[in-house]
Formats: C-alpha cells, structure tokens, sequence
C-alpha cells in the first residue's frame, strides 16, 4: 500500500494547483467578478443558463487560504467561455450587475493575457533619457549600529570600529548620529499618606503570614526559612524584600514567612520574638 497522500480536490472536482494558472479557452471568455466564495462551477454556469447552448466552459478560480494548510477556495471571480461574440456581449448586457448567491457580480469581457502582459509593460515606470536610476538605499546592519552607538560613547576610536564591522555609505551617515537610545526618565510616584502613630492598619491580621524585621542585609530567603525550620517551625515559604534597581538587588531588611497555620504563627512568636528580629502578624489589606 502505497504511503503517497492524494492530492486535495476541491468541490468542483479541479486540483488546486490545476487552477492556480487560468488557461486560455476557446471561444469568447466573459469574466464575472464579485463572487460570493460559496459559488461553485455549476452555481456560475446556473447563472448563464439563458446562454446554456453557447457555453463552451464555467469556471470558478480557486487559490489556497492562507495559512490554511491545504485548504482553498474561490478567488471571488470567474471565467465563462461562450461560442460567440455576439453571446458574449448579450450575456454581458443581462448578467451584469444580477445578485448570485446574495452578491451583485460583475460581469466583463475577459481581457486576453497578451493584452494584461502588455499593460502591465505600460505602466511600468520607465526612467527619464539621461536620469539615472536611484540606488536603493541600503538596510544598516545590527553590527553597524551598535559600532556607531559605541562612537558616540568613546569618541574617535569607535568610527573606525564601525567601518570594519560594516561600511557605511553616505545616504546613511545621517542616519548612524543619535542612533544610541536615551534613557526613558521614570514617572514619580505619588507619596503614599502615613498612617497616625499608633493607630492600628485597616484590614485584618493574617492566620499564616508572619511580617520579620531588624534583618541583617546578608540574609537570604534560605537563610530566613532556615532561622523558622531550626526552631521546629514548618515553613510554607519565605521571602526577603529587596530593592528594584541595582545588580544584584539588596535587601531591605525585612520579609515575609508563611508557617501554614495560626497554631504554627503563633508558636513562631513565642519562640523567636525573643531574638534580634521583629516578628509580627501580617496584615491582610
């Protein structure tokens, strides 16, 4: 058995790939554009059913989706080839502007390729006698801006840098000056109002977490975990606060245990407030 996949067919009963070129039919070809892209062969020759004794082929253009995998469909246009001049042109006079499957279609005499190849020539712009025609300028390289950022930085030496990693032409010399990016300034933030001392925070304690201060810079979250677990505490998880900038980020000297339970919370208190830390409930905002 044969592993060789058959090639897709649509519901016309036409490959896709034998419609993607359009090949010339005999007789006279009228196109009908504006097609709904439900419309099939037989919808297209049902339209032309006044002129079913001259029709000599009805075809529906078919292209694959997008992104679609092997699927296709119609193109929105067609192609009717008809014996005669004379039924072309009457077909063109009674079909043209008809609703077909809910879309008013357009119907034309079907320009020959020779005809389409020619204007597409003509409207080709051809450079003036004497007027030579304008490079394109050329994409500048990820090499070439960075050597020219590090120019505006050290000064003389990085131009030549930037030379050997990618030759700069001169409708590109604007362009490398500036090219570093400036810092974006951060917006302030609004101050946050204090609360009056002695005045307990609004919400409600937390059962689990545990709020730990006086901490030394040196203390990591392992180390924070490891001063709870040494006490027989269970440690759920634990968390140093640190600053936003700097490599690496520093502590703030405080952080954040959870111990699980209240009966664990409050075994913590009675066991470590008597060190060097703070420990208090965390309050759930």
């Amino acid at each position: 058995m044969s592993d060789a996949q058959a090639a897709p067919v649509t519901e016309n009963g036409v490959p896709p790939v034998a419609q993607d070129k359009v090949e010339e039919a005999p007789g006279h070809k009228v196109f009908v554009g504006n097609l709904a892209y439900a419309t099939t062969d037989e919808g297209l020759k049902a339209l032309f059913a006044p002129f079913a004794s001259d029709i000599l082929s009805a075809q529906v253009i078919l292209r694959p989706v997008p992104r679609g995998g092997n699927t296709i469909r119609s193109a929105g246009y067609g192609f009717v080839a008809l014996a005669t001049a004379e039924a072309a042109e009457k077909a063109i006079e009674t079909l043209d502007k008809k609703d077909l499957d809910g879309r008013e279609v357009m119907v034309q005499l079907a320009k020959p390729s020779e005809q389409k190849e020619k204007e597409k020539t003509e409207d080709t712009p051809v450079p003036e006698s004497g007027e030579a025609a304008k490079p394109k300028k050329k994409k500048k390289s990820k090499a070439a801006k960075k050597a020219a950022a590090e120019g505006d930085a050290a000064g003389e030496d990085a131009p030549a840098a930037a030379e050997v990693a990618a030759p700069v032409t001169d409708s590109e010399a604007p362009a490398a000056e500036g090219s570093a990016k400036k810092p974006r300034a951060r917006k302030p933030k609004a101050p946050r109002p204090p609360r009056p001392a002695g005045e307990d925070p609004a919400g409600e304690p937390s059962t689990t977490m545990l709020f730990v201060a006086n901490l030394g810079f040196n203390v990591d979250d392992a180390a924070l975990s490891a001063l709870f677990t040494e006490a027989g505490i269970n440690v759920v998880s634990a968390r140093i606060v640190r600053r936003r900038w700097g490599q690496p980020r520093k502590s703030k000297g405080y952080g954040f245990v959870d111990v699980g339970s209240e009966a664990e919370q409050q075994k913590a208190i009675a066991a470590l407030e008597v060190c060097c830390v703070i420990i208090s409930c965390h309050w759930l905002f």
